[in-house]
């Protein structure tokens, strides 16, 4: 059974936004860093957001793990995944099971995150199914292009913030409904919260 095989990316001492995937495809997991398929949109959505052509852009830093973990620490971004552990065929998200959790709360006590994105579907879903087996169930609320995730009330009162929480259309290629240019105004809520 596939284990997780890389911590948080981007985790500083300023870190204000996590990005939720569900669990890294096997390109990801054989390159050791997240959003490695070359057809993944992720780096594309965030150079573009961001300005920075060099991460939108360059496919020399398709595997550049310093140059990226550089750019999400000079944006106060944390990459990871619900998923630590799970059966799943290939890449496929929709192959999931017998899966366990991440300690997400863990790292949300440990840093300054205020705001969690969730990038597609699954990790949406998993996360919510995460929250609800530690006894905070999340409320959906629809937006044009993206989903609030409303925590109860002693959800903030466990980590003395607020988090916001947002589900986000999914980056990958399997996501072939959503064009980029949806995918870019969907994620501008990103770039407003960080």
């Amino acid at each position: 059974m596939p284990t997780h095989p890389f911590p948080p990316s981007g985790l500083n001492a300023d870190s204000k936004t996590l990005i939720l995937g569900s669990f890294p495809s096997i390109k990801s997991r054989e390159c050791g860093f997240y959003y490695a398929h070359p057809q993944n949109r992720f780096w594309k959505v965030l150079g573009a957001l961001f300005d920075d052509k060099s991460i939108a852009q360059n496919q020399a830093l398709i595997n550049n793990i310093a140059a990226k973990t550089a750019f999400l620490q000079s944006h106060s971004l944390v990459l990871w995944d619900i998923v630590q552990t799970c059966e799943i065929i290939g890449s496929s998200d929709s192959s999931l099971k017998n899966i366990a959790f991440n300690d997400i709360f863990a790292l949300l006590s440990s840093s300054k995150i205020k705001t969690i994105c969730l990038n597609g579907t699954k990790a949406s879903a998993l996360f919510q199914k995460y929250c609800k087996n530690l006894g905070f169930p999340l409320t959906a609320q629809t937006k044009e292009y993206y989903k609030i995730l409303i925590p109860p009330p002693s959800f903030s009162q466990k980590f003395n913030r607020n988090i916001n929480i947002f589900s986000l259309p999914s980056t990958s290629p399997a996501n072939a409904k959503t064009n980029l240019q949806k995918l870019l105004l969907s994620w501008q809520i990103l770039r407003e919260m960080s």
